[in-house]
């Protein structure tokens, strides 16, 4: 057996995908491509983000939403300097995609105010560099 076949054949019998501490390529993909060509990137213009991640650990993206972070930041996105760990439990997400855990939706909708806050801040300034 060919020694990437010994790889792969126990790794693909794990039912998570693990990205090595970073984004998914998926998610990375989607980014890349909004940043081409050169000079029409979608993520340019002061948009705003706000990074956050769930797992079965306590702070298991950590390193993900850093990396997101960065990559975002270097595409010029503003990005709220803050970390959020949300842990996943059964129940926290209902049937229709809506979190059902009232703890966790203030907790989100704390940070999304304060995205609010910022891209209200930014407006002036992108409305002044259009004129």
């Amino acid at each position: 057996m060919r020694p990437i076949l010994r790889l792969r054949s126990p790794v693909s019998r794990k039912r998570s995908a693990e990205y090595n501490r970073s984004v998914p390529t998926l998610l990375k993909n989607a980014i890349d491509w909004g940043s081409r060509p050169y000079g029409k990137s979608i993520w340019a213009g002061g948009k705003t983000a706000f990074v956050t991640g769930t797992t079965m650990g306590a702070i298991g993206t950590a390193l993900a939403q850093e990396h997101l972070r960065a990559i975002l930041n270097y595409l010029g996105v503003h990005t709220l300097p803050v970390e959020s760990y949300i842990t996943f439990k059964p129940g926290l997400i209902d049937d229709s995609g809506n979190i059902a855990n009232d703890d966790t939706r203030k907790f989100l909708q704390g940070f999304i105010d304060k995205l609010a806050e910022l891209t209200k801040h930014l407006a002036p300034a992108k409305q002044r560099s259009a004129a």
